[in-house]
């Protein structure tokens, strides 16, 4: 009994001691290693409206995505999801993240949910 109860907690233990979620981007490796200052990421602000030639600058496209660990944590958060956006947007300079779209939760071949999120960086001409 006392080796079953052993053999059950050393396998509950790893997947316990996992972290929640996990993130993905499509930033280069360099870019991505940049530190963050969260002021300004929380400061950057997302919408859905169009890129504008005209009045912003075009830093880059932004592809996110949220995983949570395993089949027992919660989903991915449209808030985890806009905060990995602002993070990566600060990362290339941007003061905006425009054309944002955000996925609803889906079944991904590495995670039992994920959910995504596209924008463009911009700054202002």
């Amino acid at each position: 009994m006392f080796r079953n109860t052993v053999l059950v907690g050393a396998l509950i233990l790893p997947i316990a001691a996992c972290s929640t979620t996990w993130d993905t981007t499509n930033l280069d490796s360099d870019v991505k290693k940049q530190s963050v200052n969260a002021v300004a990421a929380n400061q950057i602000k997302l919408t859905s409206s169009n890129f504008d030639p005209a009045t912003q600058v075009k830093l880059g496209e932004l592809q996110v995505t949220v995983n949570k660990t395993t089949a027992f944590n919660a989903d991915p958060t449209v808030e985890q999801v806009e905060q990995k956006l602002r993070e990566d947007a600060a990362k290339l300079g941007a003061l905006e993240v425009v054309e944002t779209e955000i996925s609803s939760v889906k079944i991904s071949p590495l995670s039992w949910g994920s959910r995504s999120g596209t924008g463009v960086a911009v700054r202002p001409k």
